[in-house]
């Protein structure tokens, strides 16, 4: 799944796709605004509700290996959400690990999709099976969109998400627990740390 994600650097973006009002964030979550792209780069809140629903659903992902044949998604609008990295929680014990994945600063694009619900527009991230060297902290992972697909998504083809983009491009480290805070934006949530801290050996010399 992808519950949490950054956008830091908008400078390319804004280049590229015109200016908008969105703020640079070390820590988008649920009900906030992202940018997407469709026809041009737009801000839309991250909440999906289908346009026949008596009341919000707020879905925040959609997977894709459903993706057409769930009702709650039939007559969405696909989008392209830009991202530098996102934040996945590992299980140990009861704790939860927070690891930041990202492709050393770059800008990348997941899978989204949109529509309208009582004239309010929302979105979800779409999901896919994680690639091996990430499963062993969640099963699941953002679907990915390498720019060469960039129209066939948006046009609503089928996608080989083998295809989407190179998985060993991929890195990841843990970051503190500040980043579970939702208010927190700032970079000491993606600050690396170390996955269990250990004690300072000098405190005992």
């Amino acid at each position: 799944m992808c519950g949490r994600f950054t956008l830091r650097n908008l400078d390319n973006l804004e280049t590229k796709y015109g200016s908008t009002d969105f703020e640079a964030s070390y820590n988008i979550g649920p009900g906030q605004k992202l940018l997407a792209l469709t026809d041009k780069l737009q801000s839309i809140e991250w909440g999906f509700t289908p346009y026949w629903a008596d009341k919000p659903f707020n879905l925040v992902n959609a997977r894709i290996e459903t993706l057409t044949e769930k009702p709650s998604f039939s007559n969405s609008n696909r989008c392209l959400i830009p991202t530098d990295g996102w934040y996945e929680w590992r299980k140990s014990g009861e704790n939860k690990i927070p690891y930041f994945h990202h492709l050393n600063g770059d800008v990348f694009f997941f899978g989204g999709v949109f529509g309208g619900y009582r004239g309010k527009v929302g979105c979800a991230i779409v999901t896919t099976e994680a690639v091996e060297s990430l499963k062993p902290i969640h099963e699941r992972m953002p679907l990915i969109i390498s720019k060469q697909h960039f129209q066939n998504w948006l046009n609503g083809d089928d996608i080989n998400c083998e295809d989407t983009f190179s998985a060993k491009s991929i890195v990841h480290h843990t970051v503190s627990k500040h980043v579970n805070n939702p208010q927190h934006n700032d970079p000491k949530c993606v600050f690396p740390t170390k996955e269990i801290e250990e004690p300072d050996e000098s405190l005992f010399e």
